[in-house]
Protein backbone atom coordinates (compact mmCIF):
# COMPACT_ATOMS: atom_id res chain seq x y z
CA UNK A 1 0.00 0.00 0.00
CA UNK A 2 0.96 3.73 -0.76
CA UNK A 3 1.57 6.60 1.94
CA UNK A 4 -1.24 8.56 1.53
CA UNK A 5 -3.79 5.14 1.87
CA UNK A 6 -1.96 4.40 4.82
CA UNK A 7 -3.12 7.06 6.78
CA UNK A 8 -6.38 7.08 5.84
CA UNK A 9 -6.87 3.63 6.55
CA UNK A 10 -5.54 4.37 9.88
CA UNK A 11 -7.50 7.02 10.10
CA UNK A 12 -10.86 5.37 9.53
CA UNK A 13 -9.73 3.10 11.78
CA UNK A 14 -9.83 5.03 14.59
CA UNK A 15 -12.71 6.77 13.16
CA UNK A 16 -14.52 4.31 14.55
CA UNK A 17 -13.87 5.22 18.30
CA UNK A 18 -15.95 8.29 19.51
CA UNK A 19 -14.09 11.60 20.89
CA UNK A 20 -11.13 13.41 18.94
CA UNK A 21 -7.55 14.00 18.61
CA UNK A 22 -4.77 15.97 17.08
CA UNK A 23 -1.57 14.67 16.28
CA UNK A 24 1.59 16.65 14.75
CA UNK A 25 4.57 15.77 13.88
CA UNK A 26 7.56 17.79 12.94
CA UNK A 27 11.03 16.35 11.63
CA UNK A 28 13.41 19.86 12.07
CA UNK A 29 16.81 19.06 9.25
CA UNK A 30 20.01 20.98 10.24
CA UNK A 31 22.24 21.46 7.38
CA UNK A 32 24.70 18.72 8.18
CA UNK A 33 22.40 16.03 8.70
CA UNK A 34 21.33 16.64 12.34
CA UNK A 35 18.14 17.60 13.90
CA UNK A 36 14.89 16.83 16.23
CA UNK A 37 11.43 15.32 16.20
CA UNK A 38 8.75 16.91 17.69
CA UNK A 39 5.63 15.45 18.42
CA UNK A 40 2.29 16.86 19.89
CA UNK A 41 -0.17 14.22 21.19
CA UNK A 42 -3.56 15.86 22.32
CA UNK A 43 -7.07 13.37 23.08
CA UNK A 44 -10.34 14.16 24.39
CA UNK A 45 -11.19 12.42 27.50
CA UNK A 46 -13.86 10.24 25.79
CA UNK A 47 -10.94 9.17 23.50
CA UNK A 48 -9.18 7.93 25.97
CA UNK A 49 -11.19 5.85 27.58
CA UNK A 50 -12.17 3.88 24.83
CA UNK A 51 -8.86 3.10 23.61
CA UNK A 52 -8.22 2.15 27.05
CA UNK A 53 -11.46 -0.01 26.79
CA UNK A 54 -10.08 -1.45 23.26
CA UNK A 55 -6.32 -2.43 25.36
CA UNK A 56 -7.89 -4.09 28.01
CA UNK A 57 -10.65 -5.75 26.54
CA UNK A 58 -9.40 -9.06 27.09
CA UNK A 59 -8.05 -8.41 30.83
CA UNK A 60 -10.97 -6.39 31.95
CA UNK A 61 -10.69 -3.60 34.34
CA UNK A 62 -12.41 -0.86 35.34
CA UNK A 63 -12.38 2.54 32.93
CA UNK A 64 -12.20 5.73 35.24
CA UNK A 65 -12.14 9.38 33.74
CA UNK A 66 -8.67 11.23 34.62
CA UNK A 67 -8.40 14.94 34.10
CA UNK A 68 -5.01 15.23 34.99
CA UNK A 69 -2.81 15.88 31.55
CA UNK A 70 0.46 13.98 32.99
CA UNK A 71 -1.26 10.94 33.60
CA UNK A 72 -1.15 10.37 29.53
CA UNK A 73 2.41 11.84 29.65
CA UNK A 74 4.73 8.27 30.28
CA UNK A 75 8.16 9.57 29.89
CA UNK A 76 9.20 5.85 30.28
CA UNK A 77 7.03 5.21 26.97
CA UNK A 78 7.97 7.92 25.27
CA UNK A 79 12.34 7.42 25.85
CA UNK A 80 11.08 3.60 24.00
CA UNK A 81 10.11 5.18 21.42
CA UNK A 82 13.06 6.90 20.40
CA UNK A 83 14.91 3.83 20.18
CA UNK A 84 11.97 2.55 17.43
CA UNK A 85 13.21 5.79 15.70
CA UNK A 86 16.48 4.36 14.46
CA UNK A 87 20.49 4.44 15.85
CA UNK A 88 21.49 7.40 17.45
CA UNK A 89 18.01 8.73 18.48
CA UNK A 90 18.15 10.31 21.57
CA UNK A 91 15.09 11.31 23.88
CA UNK A 92 15.75 15.24 24.65
CA UNK A 93 12.56 16.12 26.94
CA UNK A 94 9.04 15.93 27.40
CA UNK A 95 5.99 17.70 29.46
CA UNK A 96 2.10 16.91 29.81
CA UNK A 97 -0.46 19.41 27.69
CA UNK A 98 -3.85 20.31 28.12
CA UNK A 99 -5.83 22.63 25.78
CA UNK A 100 -9.22 23.14 25.25
CA UNK A 101 -10.26 20.35 27.12
CA UNK A 102 -7.72 17.69 25.73
CA UNK A 103 -5.33 15.94 27.29
CA UNK A 104 -1.86 14.89 25.84
CA UNK A 105 1.92 15.80 25.33
CA UNK A 106 4.72 17.51 23.37
CA UNK A 107 8.28 15.37 22.80
CA UNK A 108 11.46 15.98 21.70
CA UNK A 109 13.45 13.67 20.46
CA UNK A 110 17.58 14.25 18.82
CA UNK A 111 19.14 12.71 16.15
CA UNK A 112 22.83 12.92 14.71
CA UNK A 113 22.21 11.72 10.85
CA UNK A 114 19.41 11.50 9.58
CA UNK A 115 19.88 8.69 7.23
CA UNK A 116 19.66 5.95 10.04
CA UNK A 117 16.10 7.38 10.89
CA UNK A 118 13.47 5.35 10.46
CA UNK A 119 9.90 6.77 11.34
CA UNK A 120 6.30 5.59 10.74
CA UNK A 121 4.49 7.07 7.89
CA UNK A 122 1.36 7.02 9.54
CA UNK A 123 1.52 9.32 13.23
CA UNK A 124 -1.64 7.51 14.40
CA UNK A 125 0.07 4.41 14.69
CA UNK A 126 0.96 4.27 18.48
CA UNK A 127 -2.36 4.96 19.57
CA UNK A 128 -3.27 1.86 16.89
CA UNK A 129 -1.19 -0.47 18.38
CA UNK A 130 -1.60 0.80 22.23
CA UNK A 131 -5.03 -0.39 21.51
CA UNK A 132 -4.55 -3.53 20.05
CA UNK A 133 -5.82 -2.18 15.80
CA UNK A 134 -1.85 -1.98 15.62
CA UNK A 135 -0.42 -3.18 12.26
CA UNK A 136 2.74 -3.92 10.24
CA UNK A 137 4.94 -0.48 10.39
CA UNK A 138 5.30 0.82 7.22
CA UNK A 139 8.41 3.08 7.28
CA UNK A 140 9.48 6.23 5.72
CA UNK A 141 13.26 6.55 5.51
CA UNK A 142 15.90 9.31 4.49
CA UNK A 143 18.81 10.17 2.33
CA UNK A 144 21.06 12.88 2.81
CA UNK A 145 24.26 14.80 1.01
CA UNK A 146 25.91 17.67 2.74
CA UNK A 147 27.24 20.67 0.63
CA UNK A 148 27.26 23.74 0.05
CA UNK A 149 23.53 23.09 -0.93
CA UNK A 150 22.43 20.44 1.39
CA UNK A 151 20.02 17.53 -0.18
CA UNK A 152 17.61 15.59 1.52
CA UNK A 153 15.26 13.03 -0.27
CA UNK A 154 12.40 11.69 1.84
CA UNK A 155 11.57 8.50 0.93
CA UNK A 156 7.79 6.93 1.22
CA UNK A 157 6.85 3.47 2.11
CA UNK A 158 5.83 1.69 -1.49
CA UNK A 159 3.28 -1.04 -2.73
CA UNK A 160 4.71 -4.32 -1.96
CA UNK A 161 4.15 -5.86 -5.43
CA UNK A 162 5.03 -9.19 -4.12
CA UNK A 163 0.97 -9.46 -2.38
CA UNK A 164 -1.56 -10.55 -5.37
CA UNK A 165 -4.19 -8.15 -4.32
CA UNK A 166 -7.20 -8.44 -6.59
CA UNK A 167 -7.54 -5.53 -8.86
CA UNK A 168 -10.94 -3.36 -8.19
CA UNK A 169 -11.48 -0.84 -11.21
CA UNK A 170 -12.57 2.00 -9.07
CA UNK A 171 -14.50 5.29 -10.67
CA UNK A 172 -14.85 8.44 -9.03
CA UNK A 173 -18.74 8.70 -8.35
CA UNK A 174 -21.14 11.43 -9.32
CA UNK A 175 -21.59 14.23 -7.21
CA UNK A 176 -25.32 13.22 -7.02
CA UNK A 177 -24.56 9.50 -6.20
CA UNK A 178 -23.65 10.06 -2.56
CA UNK A 179 -22.56 7.16 -0.66
CA UNK A 180 -23.11 8.85 2.86
CA UNK A 181 -26.29 9.83 4.31
CA UNK A 182 -27.03 13.30 5.49
CA UNK A 183 -27.64 11.44 8.66
CA UNK A 184 -23.87 9.72 8.88
CA UNK A 185 -22.11 13.03 8.33
CA UNK A 186 -23.86 15.18 11.11
CA UNK A 187 -22.93 12.20 13.24
CA UNK A 188 -19.71 11.87 12.37
CA UNK A 189 -19.53 16.02 12.67
CA UNK A 190 -20.28 16.29 15.93
CA UNK A 191 -18.24 13.45 17.33
CA UNK A 192 -14.75 14.40 15.07
CA UNK A 193 -15.30 18.11 16.18
CA UNK A 194 -10.82 19.02 16.45
CA UNK A 195 -9.68 16.15 14.69
CA UNK A 196 -6.36 16.78 12.85
CA UNK A 197 -3.47 15.18 11.66
CA UNK A 198 -0.11 16.67 10.34
CA UNK A 199 3.31 15.72 9.26
CA UNK A 200 5.62 18.18 8.21
CA UNK A 201 9.53 18.65 7.42
CA UNK A 202 11.19 21.56 8.08
CA UNK A 203 15.25 22.29 7.31
CA UNK A 204 17.28 24.71 8.59
CA UNK A 205 17.86 27.73 5.88
CA UNK A 206 16.48 28.51 2.46
CA UNK A 207 14.80 25.55 0.02
CA UNK A 208 16.50 26.53 -3.49
CA UNK A 209 14.54 23.85 -5.05
CA UNK A 210 12.08 21.06 -4.55
CA UNK A 211 9.55 18.48 -6.30
CA UNK A 212 7.23 18.97 -3.03
CA UNK A 213 4.16 19.03 -3.40
CA UNK A 214 3.10 21.53 -0.79
CA UNK A 215 6.07 23.88 0.27
CA UNK A 216 5.87 27.38 2.19
CA UNK A 217 9.28 28.80 3.18
CA UNK A 218 11.32 26.20 4.65
CA UNK A 219 8.29 24.11 5.78
CA UNK A 220 7.24 21.34 3.81
CA UNK A 221 4.09 19.52 4.47
CA UNK A 222 3.56 15.57 3.83
CA UNK A 223 0.11 15.03 5.27
CA UNK A 224 -1.86 17.38 6.40
CA UNK A 225 -6.03 16.20 7.39
CA UNK A 226 -7.97 19.03 9.24
CA UNK A 227 -11.29 17.03 9.63
CA UNK A 228 -13.05 20.51 10.30
CA UNK A 229 -12.78 21.62 7.24
CA UNK A 230 -13.00 18.59 5.56
CA UNK A 231 -16.20 17.36 7.09
CA UNK A 232 -17.85 21.12 6.71
CA UNK A 233 -17.29 20.23 3.24
CA UNK A 234 -19.85 17.19 2.36
CA UNK A 235 -18.56 16.56 -1.02
CA UNK A 236 -15.21 16.28 0.48
CA UNK A 237 -16.35 13.72 2.65
CA UNK A 238 -17.81 11.84 0.06
CA UNK A 239 -14.87 12.08 -1.74
CA UNK A 240 -12.84 10.61 0.72
CA UNK A 241 -15.08 8.22 2.77
CA UNK A 242 -15.64 6.42 -1.39
CA UNK A 243 -12.19 6.11 -1.56
CA UNK A 244 -11.14 2.88 -0.15
CA UNK A 245 -10.87 1.13 -3.62
CA UNK A 246 -8.50 3.90 -5.36
CA UNK A 247 -5.25 4.15 -5.99
CA UNK A 248 -3.23 7.23 -5.16
CA UNK A 249 -3.34 8.89 -8.23
CA UNK A 250 -7.01 8.52 -7.91
CA UNK A 251 -7.08 9.51 -4.21
CA UNK A 252 -4.93 12.46 -5.24
CA UNK A 253 -7.49 13.63 -8.22
CA UNK A 254 -10.37 13.08 -6.13
CA UNK A 255 -8.97 14.68 -2.67
CA UNK A 256 -6.71 17.81 -3.65
CA UNK A 257 -8.69 20.29 -5.08
CA UNK A 258 -11.03 20.15 -1.70
CA UNK A 259 -9.17 22.66 1.57
CA UNK A 260 -8.50 20.99 4.40
CA UNK A 261 -6.60 17.86 3.14
CA UNK A 262 -2.69 17.60 1.96
CA UNK A 263 -0.56 14.92 0.62
CA UNK A 264 2.21 14.74 -1.11
CA UNK A 265 2.12 12.06 -3.65
CA UNK A 266 5.81 11.50 -5.15
CA UNK A 267 6.96 8.24 -4.56
CA UNK A 268 10.42 10.73 -3.42
CA UNK A 269 10.19 14.12 -2.22
CA UNK A 270 13.90 15.82 -2.90
CA UNK A 271 14.54 19.15 -0.89
CA UNK A 272 17.57 20.94 -1.68
CA UNK A 273 18.29 24.15 0.77
CA UNK A 274 21.22 26.03 2.01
Amino acid sequence: MKKIKLVIIGVFLLLFLSGCFQIERVINVNKDGSGTIEETMLMSQEFINQMKQMATSFGGGEIEDNKDASEYHNVDDLKKQALKMGEGVKYVSSKPMEKDGKLGYHVIYSFDDITKIRIDENPADNMMNSSGMGKDKEDMYFKFKKGKTSELTIIFPQEDTEDNYEEIEYKEKPENNSTVSDQDIKMMKAMYTGMKISVKVIVDGKIINTNATHKDGNVVTLTEMDFDVIMNNEKAFQALSGSKDATDGEMKKSMQKFPGFKADMNEEVIIKFK
